[in-house]
């Protein structure tokens, strides 16, 4: 049988056609927030909540120029601020965590960043053209805003606490000496960069399944974190993924308890160092 002549341009055609086929699988993912090495964060969109804008026992009000659900009494001098991940601050039970920060003396304040528009999973817009219009970066500015007004209302001592997207902009808040401690949870885009520049008592709470913070680069975190002589407590939870702080199941009775665990670990954070001012 005679033999077909070799090609030598199709082996490099085809191989410039999987690297090509490779890339738009890549961009079609739902992107998540990325890993140290670029991989998509395996749970970051899991469960998505069911919003309720008339949940918890706080209220809506104008702070900073944003719309926010408050909890607490107005006149505690001391208040927390809670950023959301990516859907937004009508998520139950991210607003159940903020009437927990109340009954413990504090102001809690859960801004909403996204100006009525977070993000809606298992809709035409992916989350990649969600973040170009919604980027930590405006967030971060945003919270210093509403912090500055925090402190215009009288309260002498502010800490912050974010989830996700928003542990991203809480990591930018303490690089500076705005508030007093910060918690991240499940943080997203969260760089050794990032926390080299950190100025204030800092907390990491991380999920044991979530490619982003893995073990080795939270290691690298504490000794930076230690190595500049900033308090910290860094923890991972085992047997979680990330988004468990506040897209738990809440008919999974061990979902809740690691869940609760990371709220009280939080807030004996926070209370440490707002309540020795």
């Amino acid at each position: 049988m005679a033999r077909l002549p070799k090609l030598p341009f199709l082996s490099s055609t085809l191989s410039k056609l999987a690297f090509l086929l490779s890339l738009v699988i890549l961009l079609s993912l739902p992107l998540g927030f990325y890993s140290e090495d670029g991989t998509l964060s395996r749970h970051c969109l899991e469960n998505p909540p069911v919003v309720n804008s008339s949940y918890g026992a706080g209220s809506v009000h104008k702070i900073g120029g944003h719309k926010a659900y408050v909890s607490g009494h107005r006149h505690s001098k001391l208040a927390i601020l809670l950023v959301s991940d990516v859907y937004g601050y009508e998520a139950p039970h991210l607003r159940k965590i903020a009437d927990k920060v109340a009954e413990s003396g504090f102001y809690a304040v859960v801004p909403d960043f996204f100006f009525g528009d977070p993000f809606v999973a298992n809709t035409s817009r992916t989350v990649q053209e969600w973040l170009k219009t919604h980027g930590t970066d405006d967030g971060s500015k945003n919270a210093t805003r509403i912090i500055a007004a925090l402190k215009r209302k009288g309260k002498v001592a502010v800490g912050a606490a974010g989830i996700c997207w928003g542990g991203n902009v809480i990591v930018k808040v303490s690089k500076t000496h705005n508030i007093k401690a910060a918690v991240l949870l499940h943080p997203s885009w969260v760089t050794l960069d990032d926390i080299e520049a950190v100025k204030v008592p800092l907390s990491i709470l991380a999920a044991e399944l979530d490619n982003g913070t893995p073990a080795k680069l939270l290691k690298q975190f504490e000794e930076a974190l230690s190595k500049n002589k900033v308090d910290n407590f860094i923890k991972i939870f085992p047997n979680v993924k990330h988004g468990w702080t506040v897209r738990y199941n809440d008919t999974d009775p061990v979902a809740v308890k690691a869940a609760e665990e990371s709220h009280q670990d939080m807030l004996h954070w926070l209370t440490k160092y707002l309540k020795k001012t």
